[in-house]
Parts: structure tokens; C-alpha cells; sequence
């Protein structure tokens, strides 16, 4: 089987741990022959130490499915917003007094790093190992991932952004925050690719996810797992099941009785 994780809230926990329990039964899944792959909204810097600590070179997924890696550590995919449209939807949030970030391979451009009300926001983009620099706006970047935060983002900036690009993907994780990704950046085109890349057929293919982010990759796995009493809604109305938060070793306990008992 293919098992295809999350991080945030299904293999790590709120205070940013990776379970030895988890660890474990993960490690254990590899031996019994099963292939382990990770897809994360988290950038590849902030990502990396718990593919080390999995032990995993690839195959993989950053950035909600805007990178992909091979499992020989080689690109599979890579979509970026072009600068044009990050400078558009910079400028329509500043407009509107909503702070964004814009994430280019391992630097956070910001509008202000010091905005109080998103501490929290920023560190959620998961700075680690990562350069914060404010945005000059006489450059012109491309972005991997745009965040927006603020009174109103989701009902502003998301609905601007789904309007004037339907092609992009949209995560309106809540009024005050929503991210952007390009076309086709999502975490099921992520799964299907490396699905294919690995020679999986998709009934072979179990997912475990526990945000809006994580729609696409359980719709697309033939067996998808809501984790975590925090997990979206509608993922846990798509899902085939619902278990624990990886503080409670949810993953851990499904792979024991499934897969490893």
C-alpha cells in the first residue's frame, strides 16, 4: 500500500512533535513493505525535519502540492503564481489593510513582520529554518504559496482571488486567513502524480489528512482518514474514517490494527 501522511495535526502535534509512537509505526509500515509519502501545505525548509526524523528522501510534497519530489530526491513538479498576479493580489490586499506573505523557496516575503495580530499567522507559515524579509515593492517575484490574514481576508481577498483567477487554488482555512496556491497546486494532483510515479494503481492508496488543504488528497486516495477532533468539517463528511489527534497517537493505533498486527 501507499500511505500518504499530512503533517500539522495528523503525524505532528500542536506543539510541533513528531510521536515517537508515530515514528515507530511508521518505520514498522516501511519494513511490513508499504511505501510512506508526506504532503504538506508546510514550505520545504519547515518540512524537512520531520522527513529526516522519517527518514524520508521522497517521495514528497510541499507547499499544498506545489512542489513534488521523487523518490530519489528529484523534481517532479514545481508551480509557482507568477509575478504579475502576486503583485495584483499584493496590491488589492494592502489596499484593504490585509497583511499577506508571499513564500518563495526558503524566504517569507511580508508586508509588516511585526504586525501583532498575526503573529500567530506567521508562525503558522512555519518560519523555521526560513528568511523573513519585508517585501520591496519595486521587486517582482514569483510565489510558491501566498497568506493572507486579516479582518475580512477570506471574504475580501479569497473571493477576489477565486474571481479573478479560477484557475488558482483557493483555502479559505478561515475569515482572518487564506492561502493561494497556482494551478493544479493542490494535494490530490500532488497524490495522483506521485501515485503514478511510484506505480500505484489508486485502490492501493490510503491518505490521512486533517485540513481543507487535505479535500483533494483523501477525495483522490481509495481510502481516506479524518484526524483529529479539530479536523474540517468536510473532510471529515468525505472521509471513510475519523481517528485520533496525533497527541492521542491516532495514526499510530490505525496502522497497529490495520496494517501491522
Amino acid at each position: 500500500m501507499l500511505l500518504v501522511f499530512d503533517l500539522d495535526k495528523t503525524i505532528v502535534t500542536d506543539d510541533y512533535r513528531l510521536p515517537k509512537t508515530i515514528q515507530e509505526a511508521i518505520a514498522r509500515a516501511k519494513l511490513a513493505g508499504h511505501v510512506i509519502a508526506v504532503l504538506t501545505g508546510r514550505g520545504k525548509a519547515a518540512a524537512l525535519p520531520y522527513l529526516d526524523q522519517l527518514r524520508l528522501q521522497g517521495p514528497y510534497g510541499v507547499n499544498n502540492g506545489a512542489l513534488v519530489i521523487g523518490s530519489q530526491g528529484e523534481i517532479l513538479k514545481r508551480i509557482r503564481i507568477p509575478a504579475i498576479d502576486v503583485q495584483q493580489l499584493v496590491r488589492f490586499a494592502e489596499l484593504r489593510k490585509i497583511e499577506y506573505c508571499c513564500m518563495l523557496d526558503d524566504i517569507l516575503y511580508v508586508g509588516n513582520p511585526d504586525y501583532e495580530e498575526l503573529q500567530s499567522e506567521w508562525i503558522w507559515t512555519h518560519d523555521e529554518n526560513r528568511q523573513v524579509i519585508t517585501l520591496d515593492p519595486k521587486i517582482s517575484i514569483e510565489a510558491d504559496k501566498l497568506i493572507f490574514g486579516g479582518v475580512a481576508a477570506s471574504e475580501q481577498l479569497g473571493k477576489e482571488a477565486a474571481m479573478r483567477y479560477p484557475e488558482y487554488v483557493v483555502y479559505e482555512w478561515s475569515e482572518e486567513y487564506v492561502e493561494v496556491t497556482g494551478s493544479n497546486a493542490d494535494k490530490g494532483s500532488a497524490l495522483e502524480l506521485i501515485s503514478c510515479h511510484l506505480g500505484f494503481e489508486q485502490r492501493d492508496v490510503i491518505a490521512f489528512g486533517d485540513g481543507v488543504n487535505d479535500l483533494t488528497m483523501l477525495a483522490w486516495a481509495n481510502h481516506g482518514i479524518a484526524v483529529g477532533p479539530d479536523a474540517d468539517t468536510k473532510l471529515v463528511d468525505l472521509a471513510d474514517e475519523w481517528i485520533a489527534a496525533p497527541e492521542h497517537n491516532g495514526v499510530a493505533d490505525w496502522l497497529e490494527l490495520n496494517l501491522l498486527n
